[in-house]
Parts: structure tokens; sequence; C-alpha cells
């Protein structure tokens, strides 16, 4: 598989096409199981806390640095980075400080990973004032 199908496999998909293993943080794409998007559960070393203003904008402030990999036959092809916000209720992708804004590529990776959340992520991306470009 090219890089490039890869990630417009993940990129064209919808939230319902992809299974979830609470137990191991795992996204499988229903399309070609051999594409996954693994949560890092590994333990924070020292403050990994994540303080700029529009990351703690909301009820709960405490922010963190969250990391998806993206993987094909359970090889790392490429790492997602979000922020865990509001008491991890949502992973926001990293916007651009210029102008609060990330790209579709990130919006419909953010869309897979909080499908599992039952809050609105667009809603948290508007409190955070990011919009999608």
């Amino acid at each position: 598989m090219r890089y490039d199908d890869f990630k417009s496999l993940i990129t064209n998909s919808d939230e319902e096409d992809w299974l979830y293993d609470d137990e191991l943080g795992k996204f499988i794409f229903k399309g070609d199981i051999r594409i996954s998007i693994l949560s890092d559960r590994s333990e924070p070393v020292g403050d990994d806390g994540f303080y700029e203003d529009w990351a703690r904008s909301f009820p709960d402030k405490n922010a963190r640095r969250k990391i998806y990999f993206l993987q094909f036959n359970d090889s790392i092809i490429e790492q997602f980075f979000t922020v865990a916000v509001d008491g991890h209720r949502s992973y926001i992708p990293y916007p651009k400080l210029d102008g609060m804004t990330i790209t579709e590529e990130q919006y419909k990776l953010g869309q897979i990973v909080n499908s599992i959340h039952g809050y609105s992520f667009d809603e948290y991306l508007r409190q955070a004032g990011i919009t999608v470009v």
C-alpha cells in the first residue's frame, strides 16, 4: 500500500467505519483491518501539562498532550498530536496559532478519535476558537 492511499483511506472514512477496542485503545478500520489508530497510553514523564490559553478555556482547565499513532500492520506510519481538554472529554488537534486553524485532515482524524466520547467535537472546536481550513 502506498502512503497516499493509506492517508486517503483514513481521511475519507467516517466515524462509523471504525471499530474501537477500549482495552487496547485502538481504532480499527473496517474497510482494511491492517489500518488502525492507536492511543498512546504510556505514562507521562514529568509535567506534560499544556498551557496555551485556548486549551484552558473549558470548565476543567487541565489540558494534556495526547498522541495517536496511525498504523499499518501495527507499524507506526505517522503520529497525530492532540490536546486532551476539559478533563479528557475531547481531543483537539494542535492548531496553527496564527489564525487558530486546523486542516481538513486534522479535523477528520479528530472526529474519529472523539467518536467514542459522546461529546460534540465541533462544539469543543468552537469553544476553543478553532476553525477548519
